[in-house]
């Protein structure tokens, strides 16, 4: 289902599979040791040296909330699927709401920074989740969030095999426009959209292999350990696609400050 003014799609899984995995999580370790690197280096430029306290919503492994902690921020995390990860040693160092956000009661106006990696896809309810994030901030506090682009050309083009579509729990995809809007209705007012070039940039290789490869294992194609090979040499044609045309870049991220 698509609206056709602000281009957000919202996803019935059982009506549009497009040969979803098993398993929600479909990535890999050092894909995602990578990936979260450079969205580390991308939050550096947004947080002043005298803001410390920060928020992951979606916090999974634990690997961006590891580095904060390692440079002495204080840390707190949301995430869901707690129990399917091991991360029980980021209970001494953050604090940690195990549960979905929604069901989630957070401190008002206590965090700096509050960002979700690949995560507003998967909530059941964004407004709720926005307007949890204003009322959490303090006054001059950013939130930030990467999430897939509904208005990719690579949507447009790999259609059910583009490889965001893979994970049975994406239920909701949004457009620059799409966020804008549901920001501004929570009360941000300076809002930044960009296309982060840097981020999943195997999506389009996967994209590919799922044309050919209709793998059935639990945690799709990327279990598969010669298309890992394959998805690493083919990487340049994924960059250069994205260097000769912007719009297939396959995420969004937005910046929102509470004024």
């Amino acid at each position: 289902m698509k609206c056709p003014r602000c281009f957000h799609i919202k996803r019935d899984v059982k009506l549009c599979n497009a040969n979803a995995r098993e398993h929600a999580w479909g990535g890999d370790e050092l894909f995602d040791k990578i990936r979260t690197a450079l969205t580390f280096l991308r939050f550096k430029p947004l947080l002043q040296s005298s803001q410390k306290n920060i928020l992951e919503i979606g916090f999974g492994s634990g690997l961006m909330l590891e580095r904060f902690i390692k440079q002495g921020y204080s840390t707190s995390g949301v995430e869901a699927n707690y129990m399917e990860k091991d991360t029980h040693h980021l209970e001494k160092e953050a604090v940690l709401y195990l549960d979905k956000i929604e069901n989630i009661k957070l401190p008002e106006n206590t965090f700096d920074f509050i960002y979700g990696i690949h995560l507003i896809e998967h909530v059941d309810s964004p407004k709720i989740l926005l307007s949890k994030c204003f009322h959490a901030l303090k006054k001059g506090g950013k939130i930030y969030f990467i999430t897939p682009n509904g208005k990719s050309k690579g949507l447009e083009f790999f259609k059910e095999n583009w490889w965001n579509l893979e994970d049975p729990t994406h239920i909701r995809f949004f457009s620059e426009k799409s966020l804008t809007f549901l920001l501004r209705k929570s009360g941000f007012k300076v809002i930044k959209t960009g296309k982060p070039f840097w981020d999943s940039l195997t999506l389009e290789i996967n994209s590919l292999h799922r044309i050919f490869e209709k793998n059935k294992t639990k945690h799709g194609i990327l279990n598969n350990k010669l298309l890992k090979i394959s998805t690493v040499l083919l990487l340049p044609i994924s960059i250069l696609l994205r260097v000769i045309d912007p719009n297939i870049t396959p995420s969004i991220e937005i910046i929102a400050t509470k004024e």
